[in-house]
């Protein structure tokens, strides 16, 4: 029981985002409550009818009068459920979309090492499992509410029917929630696992159609494919278990209604004949008691609705609660950048024993202009993500002009730093979106007098509509050359305090390199220059050189 308790105490996360829809629930609310207490007359008008009209032989005019009267009811309660309705529809997307948000903010803000744990299908379901929370504001979650209103006021009107007949259904209520309430357990055990698995399956498929390059280069189609049979033989079981449960629940219920409405017939058939209840009376009566039924049986069932809801906000929780990068009393660092730190700094990843940087120490300051050099693993990819707090140290410090990078905000430190890398990700969108990503203080024309600064122009003039062409999602039919330029001109626009090129010139061709060696030759681009280059010819600007192979040969040495 408490286990359930704490399962649904999940609901309470979402007060926060319904705080901030407050006065739009609070009109919804109203009109369920309204829309309901429209509706409970007709049951009573439809027995007066046929007691005091149809059966006394009295005028059609008295007859009209009444059906006239059910038809405005039954307008005005369709009007308070159309709007209730739409406020609930507002309600929904805004909550849904701030949990949405929130979730994505939570995933930017994690550390590299949690996108390193979890695959993309992992994260990109459970961004997804936000929309699962839009099923408390649906019209049939909201019918189930409003029945709370529907059981209150039939109530109130069936002890003014018949005393007798209400006691003996209150009698029966309790069973007939028993009944649904347990079948209701079995289809949320099995929506649980058919949940699991489709999560599972999807993120078979997104795996598939994220390496579909190396399946076709692998001629990989049967293997995958296999795998893929695998995790949907699993999913059709539970489906299969899930629909056997959902028909025996609609059985059941079907079942105990009946056996209610017929011991109901019984005892009403008994008072008739004792002239102690009139058919009219009887009449409003069952059609009081299917609102109680159906109430009864929703509130019994509502295990099948809120349980997955329950489930997702877990899972929601769990990202959201997610360590992010920064202390949450991280100070910015509001001066330029002009000294770089390592204090007997080391790194492993988790999946490793091995360090791939040991007790380092070294110091980049103003007007440097460094070489990382190095094999293929020894440390130089590694140490540019140090530097731009993509890992943390597990020992030593990284110091930020003396100040403990752990201690500043992570963006203000990455405000200053430019980087090219050899594998440079271009989002969706046109050339000059790329080139201003994240920069909001530039415009187009400041790309323009940059790129006609630097020479660079002829090389965006090449794209088919220039500036305006629109790249597809991760810069697919755009070469690599090109894409480096442009990370170049993102870097070089910002005017950054730091600039990191990680082979930043493999996919130019030999013109375009040696224009980019002149202007690194040439320009004072920023205040420290870090290179990551197997081709060091061109660049005589380069004023330290760390050999992390050398450096890694030393300390085994002192080791030694």
């Amino acid at each position: 029981m408490k286990k359930k308790e704490f399962q649904y105490r999940n609901l309470l996360f979402l007060w926060p985002y319904l705080k901030q829809s407050k006065y739009k629930f609070m009109v919804g609310i109203i009109g369920m409550g309204l829309s309901s207490l429209l509706i409970t007359p007709i049951p009573y008008l439809i027995g007066y009818s046929i007691d005091n009209i149809i059966l006394m032989n009295k005028s059609h005019f008295e007859l009209l009068k009444i059906a006239l009267l059910m038809a405005a009811i039954y307008i005005l309660g369709y009007m308070a459920n159309v709007g209730y309705s739409y406020v609930f529809s507002k309600v929904q997307y805004e909550v849904v979309n701030k949990v949405r948000v929130s979730t994505v903010e939570s995933v930017i803000d994690a550390p590299l090492a949690f996108h390193n744990k979890h695959d993309k299908g992992y994260i990109l379901g459970r961004i997804a499992e936000s929309s699962s929370l839009g099923v408390l504001f649906s019209p049939s979650f909201l019918g189930t509410l409003t029945g709370v209103f529907d059981f209150i006021f039939s109530l109130f009107v069936m002890f003014k029917l018949s005393s007798t007949l209400t006691f003996t259904t209150l009698i029966i209520i309790p069973l007939y929630f028993i009944i649904s309430r347990h079948a209701s357990k079995k289809i949320s055990e099995s929506t649980t696992k058919v949940y699991e698995s489709s999560a599972q399956l999807n993120g078979e498929v997104f795996e598939t159609l994220n390496g579909i390059e190396e399946i076709k280069l692998l001629v990989g189609k049967s293997t995958q494919i296999q795998k893929l049979n695998n995790k949907l033989v699993s999913m059709i079981k539970s489906l299969l278990k899930q629909s056997l449960n959902f028909v025996f629940f609609v059985q059941n219920i079907i079942l105990s209604n009946n056996l209610v409405t017929t011991f109901v017939l019984f005892i009403s058939g008994i008072l008739i004949l004792n002239n102690h209840l009139t058919i009219g009376i009887y009449t409003s009566f069952s059609l009081y008691l299917s609102k109680l039924l159906s109430t009864t049986q929703a509130f019994g069932s509502i295990e099948v609705t809120l349980k997955p809801v329950c489930v997702s906000i877990s899972r929601i929780k769990g990202i959201l609660e997610t360590e992010k990068e920064n202390n949450a009393d991280a100070r910015k660092l509001e001066q330029g950048i002009s000294t770089i730190r390592f204090n007997e700094v080391s790194f492993k990843y988790e999946t490793s024993d091995e360090w791939v940087i040991q007790n380092m120490n070294f110091e980049f300051k103003t007007g440097d202009r460094v070489l990382l050099r190095g094999l293929n693993g020894s440390g130089k990819t590694t140490l540019i993500k140090l530097i731009t707090g993509l890992y943390k140290p597990l020992h030593g410090q990284i110091l930020i002009n003396e100040q403990d990078y752990s201690l500043l905000d992570i963006d203000s430190i990455r405000n200053r730093i430019g980087i090219v890398s050899q594998s440079v990700f271009l989002f969706k969108g046109t050339v000059a979106d790329n080139i201003l990503y994240g920069q909001k203080d530039k415009t187009i024309e400041d790309i323009i007098i940059t790129a006609q600064k630097y020479n660079l122009m002829g090389h965006l003039e090449k794209f088919q509509k220039g500036l305006n062409t629109e790249i597809s999602q991760n810069g697919f039919g755009v070469s690599g050359g090109q894409t480096q330029v442009i990370a170049f001109l993102r870097a070089v626009l910002a005017k950054r305090d730091i600039i990191i090129l990680d082979e930043a010139t493999s996919n130019l061709d030999i013109d375009t390199k040696d224009q980019i060696a002149g202007i690194l030759n040439a320009e004072q681009l920023c205040n420290i220059l870090i290179m990551i280059s197997h081709q060091t010819d061109q660049y005589e600007f380069i004023n330290k050189v760390i050999d992390l192979d050398q450096y890694k040969q030393t300390l085994l040495l002192q080791g030694s």
